[in-house]
């Protein structure tokens, strides 16, 4: 009893400082003696701290931010608000009027010629049409997107959309598609980028699309992997999520002991995070686990559970909890129960199975319709486009999205764009390769190798290569194709070193290549000096 008094005081305490600190923020926000940069900071901060506690007031004061932005003239802030306040309603569920708000966003951001807002604005609706399983649309706009944020040169969130791209593919069960873009963001960030727990998690989906394909072997490997890096970053729900997809491969392999393990640490983890949902899952698939051995421990599990179980989970989850339920009893001989528990295994087994089988029909349909998105999306990627170009994609998009494409003519296209990338990077290097053998006055062939004339390049971009930048262009001269990481050990300078390094001669140099930076760079450098030989 005293525990009880004990949570119940501390929550009340937490509430009483909610409540001030919300009440604090109201007040500045109120106050119109303060400057208007302190005051529209106050609501962003309680769009922050409260949108959960108090979503519909939270509403209200983002309102009013948006229409002193808009009297002010304050386009930045006008955007913000836009934004926040579309974010918020689809929190709510209200996706329409999301999709609206997220609309208004996007005309601010065109005013203003922001690339990176309209990569917010177009992925963040890209999330409401998954949302919505409007996955034709979802496709749509994350390769619009990625597109914008590559062209803002904001790379790391640019592997975020096309994560997203991932996601969508898995959710029709098209696994080899997601695992194609999962294997192509797992080479743009690999040398490039520093992000954190995000490659963990990419390789989670991707060891989930290598379950699904009956790679199993890949699968495991990748699991494991992901597990080190969620666990030294501290994901606990992924470390979770890695855990029970370990468990399904393992039961898959029939390594029951192994799966069961998986699940129970799965479970603790739950528990702690105070994910009761989420929890319920794994102590239901410890209890089917259970069930060949101890079907006495299985019954007591899902029956002390079953009234939480149905009150929290979906049709798939029910469907397996009778499942475990009619097999306890059965064993154990109470034939009156476990035909009980049978006929309801029967019902919810029927609506899921109808609720798949529709599932499956919008599915087709929408393959059909990504696949030729994607298509459409790719090539027009090649082009510059105005806006006036985004609105006639709308109408050719809504008047080709009855027409079916083969899977065969996407993979065709992927194929030939690899060929592209593949043949571009090999003339590169065969272009590399004359240069070096002219042996020019500006290539200065050492025992060593070649060195670039650093003054005559200083002199060309108009400004100074530092010391780092001219050690890793002569480390490029001996291997253009060579890792970040490798090139850090040659120098003997820190990876994130070698990287600053190369993001500052992408600028000065002008390049502007999504793929083999480092060999467009020196064949750049080269044919600078060999110019003005």
């Amino acid at each position: 009893m005293m525990l009880t008094f004990s949570v119940a005081f501390a929550q009340l305490d937490q509430q009483q400082k909610d409540m001030e600190a919300f009440s604090a923020l109201v007040e500045r926000w109120n106050d119109i003696s303060l400057a208007a940069d302190e005051r529209l900071v106050a609501v962003k901060e309680l769009h922050i701290a409260f949108y959960q506690i108090y979503p519909d007031t939270v509403l209200f004061y983002l309102e009013e931010m948006r229409e002193l932005a808009k009297r002010d003239d304050r386009p930045l802030d006008l955007f913000s608000a836009h934004n926040r306040i579309a974010s918020l309603l689809e929190k709510q569920g209200r996706t329409s009027d999301a999709l609206i708000a997220f609309g208004h966003a996007e005309q601010v951001a065109i005013s203003l010629g922001d690339s990176a807002r309209l990569g917010s604005v177009y992925g963040n609706r890209g999330n409401v049409y998954v949302q919505l399983n409007q996955y034709v649309e979802a496709v749509r706009h994350f390769n619009r997107a990625m597109e914008f944020y590559v062209y803002a040169g904001d790379d790391e969130r640019a592997c975020k959309m096309r994560m997203s791209l991932g996601n969508v593919f898995m959710l029709i069960d098209h696994y080899t598609l997601a695992m194609d873009q999962f294997e192509m963001l797992q080479e743009e960030i690999s040398e490039e980028h520093h992000m954190g727990y995000f490659p963990g998690l990419l390789e989670l989906n991707m060891g989930w699309c290598a379950f699904k394909l009956k790679d199993y072997d890949r699968a495991s490997a990748l699991y494991t992997s992901a597990l080190t890096t969620l666990e030294r970053e501290g994901k606990g729900f992924f470390v979770a999520g890695c855990h029970e997809n370990m468990a399904a491969l393992s039961e898959e392999l029939g390594a029951l002991d192994d799966a069961l393990e998986h699940q129970v640490t799965a479970m603790q983890i739950y528990r702690d995070l105070g994910s009761r949902g989420d929890e319920l899952e794994c102590l239901l698939s410890i209890a089917k686990l259970t069930l060949p051995s101890d079907p006495a421990e299985a019954l007591r599990m899902a029956s002390e559970n079953q009234q939480e179980l149905l009150a929290q989970l979906g049709y798939d989850s029910k469907r397996k909890l009778f499942h475990v339920l009619y097999q306890a009893y059965k064993v154990l001989g109470e034939e009156s129960k476990a035909l009980e528990m049978h006929e309801s295994f029967v019902l919810y087994d029927d609506s899921l199975q109808s609720e798949k089988h529709s599932l499956a029909v919008l599915r087709a349909a929408y393959e059909k319709d990504v696949e030729h998105q994607i298509e459409t999306l790719q090539w027009a990627g090649e082009q510059e486009r105005s806006l006036q170009e985004i609105k006639q994609l709308k109408t050719v998009f809504a008047l080709v999205l009855g027409f079916v494409v083969m899977l065969g003519l996407l993979i065709t296209y992927i194929v030939k764009i690899q060929r592209w990338h593949q043949n571009k990077r090999d003339k590169l290097l065969s272009q590399i390769d004359v240069l070096r053998s002219k042996k020019t006055k500006k290539l200065a062939f050492e025992h060593s190798g070649i060195e670039l004339d650093f003054d005559l390049l200083n002199q060309s971009l108009g400004r100074t290569l530092n010391e780092t930048d001219c050690k890793v262009l002569n480390i490029l001269l001996e291997n253009p194709s060579i890792t970040n990481r490798d090139i850090s050990e040659i120098a003997n300078l820190s990876v994130d070193g070698i990287g600053s390094s190369l993001r500052r001669m992408y600028e000065y140099f002008g390049i502007k290549e999504t793929k083999y930076k480092k060999i467009s760079l020196l064949h750049t450098a080269m044919n600078i000096c060999e110019r003005q030989n």
